[in-house]
């Protein structure tokens, strides 16, 4: 039965927090999380900024080493 079609319809998260929102005592207990959550938010901003920054320092060695390579072929050994 590989080919049977799925009931399965999940909602996208967003339609989800949009209705949750719509209640004041979620949104008064969401944002009483919030300082409990802003270090883990914090280290993940770090953690993309780190991996930003290790994306163009990759792209800059690769052509370096690209550019040291064709200069090296064009040695006469």
């Amino acid at each position: 039965m590989p080919n049977k079609k799925s009931d399965y319809d999940p909602i996208p998260w967003e339609e989800t927090v949009a209705e949750w929102m719509k209640d004041p005592e979620f949104v008064r207990e969401y944002d009483a999380l919030e300082e409990e959550f802003a270090p883990i938010h914090r280290r993940i901003a770090a953690k993309k900024a780190r991996r930003a920054r290790r994306k163009a320092l990759v792209k800059r060695v690769r052509g370096f080493w690209a550019t040291l390579m064709r200069g090296m072929n064009r040695t006469a050994y």
